[in-house]
């Protein structure tokens, strides 16, 4: 009698015990999908930077507030130098930004660039709507994960590292060289793509050593670029899908513009880039200074017209 008593006393148990943990599982499971919810409400409420029009959003002389943004060391490195922010490119092919933790919309932003070493065939300039892993979508198992990463990065590496998930990363960027060309670029699922192929342009002040200032303003989907105060028109192709193509000073394909719109792209960091080119190569060096971050101004008649 009491090994039939034990028998069903063991079933019931065993009864229990499942039922226990079909609750436990379920609760987890709540649990994760209320944080993974908290956090992608926290995450969309993130401030933008913005203001009235003209106001004075951001500036930066990097002397100081080193925490505000992305450096680190290696054979591609961002880091304060000389009171100026200095990026450094090893291999070809290989790009590399520091960004400040802020985010923007709209914005009118200047910056001062000098390349200090490497081959004049470079690329550097202003990198803008830059959107991390986070941002762009969680990529990690579970949202709270992307968390993490964003509060603590080198936690948020390791991560990766165990999980062998290389991180996501979207950006648009005006760039020019050494040799006096710019360009306008858009990465974007792992693809970089021409919005603007590299032109021609008297205006970059060109060598080593020389000083360009490089402006981009973005205001109501609508992007225009200049440099040294001298607007840069731009080669977009008829297909807005495709690659911009710009051959013995004809835009192929497409036509050229003094502004490209583009109302898909979402708020995103704003800071400086600095690129190795494959027909350069590698030892890229550029110094930033005088990073100024207005909110745009009204647009006037002559805007309104273009």
């Amino acid at each position: 009698m009491s090994d039939i008593l034990s028998a069903a006393t063991r079933r019931r148990l065993n009864i229990f015990n499942g039922k226990f943990t079909a609750i436990l599982g379920l609760s987890l499971l709540v649990a994760l999908f209320a944080s993974n919810l908290a956090y992608a409400v926290l995450s969309s409420q993130r401030a933008l930077l913005a203001g009235q029009p003209g106001d004075l959003l951001y500036a930066a002389a990097f002397t100081d507030f080193a925490d505000e943004w992305e450096l680190y060391e290696g054979k591609q490195s961002a880091r304060f130098v000389e009171e100026q922010l200095e990026l450094a490119v090893s291999a070809p092919q290989t790009a590399t930004w520091s960004t400040s933790r802020q985010h923007y919309g709209a914005f009118d932003a200047r910056i001062s660039a000098v390349a200090r070493d490497g081959p004049i065939d470079n690329a550097f300039g202003l990198v803008f709507h830059l959107r991390d892993a986070d941002a762009v979508r969680c990529d990690l198992p579970a949202i709270i994960l992307c968390g993490i990463e964003e509060a603590v990065p080198l936690a948020g590496a390791a991560l990766r590292q165990l999980l062998d998930i290389a991180p996501e990363t979207a950006y648009l960027a005006f760039m020019i060289s050494s040799d006096g060309y710019y360009s306008v670029w858009k990465s974007e699922g792992g693809f970089m793509r021409a919005v603007s192929a590299w032109i021609p342009s008297p205006a970059i002040r060109q060598g080593l050593n020389a000083a360009n200032r490089i402006r981009v303003l973005a205001q109501d989907g609508d992007y225009r670029f200049f440099i040294n105060d001298e607007p840069a028109a731009l080669c977009l192709p008829d297909d807005p899908a495709a690659s911009s193509t710009y051959a013995g000073g004809e835009c192929l394909d497409g036509e050229m513009r003094d502004s490209f719109r583009d109302e898909s792209l979402a708020p995103g960091k704003l800071g400086a880039i600095a690129q190795a080119t494959a027909t350069g190569g590698g030892g890229v060096v550029v110094r930033f200074d005088n990073l100024i971050v207005f909110s745009p101004a009204a647009p006037t008649e002559k805007d309104i017209k273009l």
